[in-house]
């Protein structure tokens, strides 16, 4: 599964929804992943520590 149609923003939330709420790990692997391969890591870590 991909999540090409999630913009930068939407994929950070949907990470953090879904770690919050103790999602499948390898859902949540997959998620990072693509996180990871954006190369948008940084942002995620800024975003959840705002949060």
């Amino acid at each position: 599964m991909r999540f090409k149609t999630l913009s930068n923003e939407e994929l950070i939330d949907s990470y953090l929804r879904a770690y919050e709420q103790k999602i499948n790990a390898s859902f949540l692997k997959m998620l990072l992943d693509e996180i990871v391969e954006r190369d948008i890591y940084d942002l995620l870590l800024e975003t959840s520590l705002q949060s």
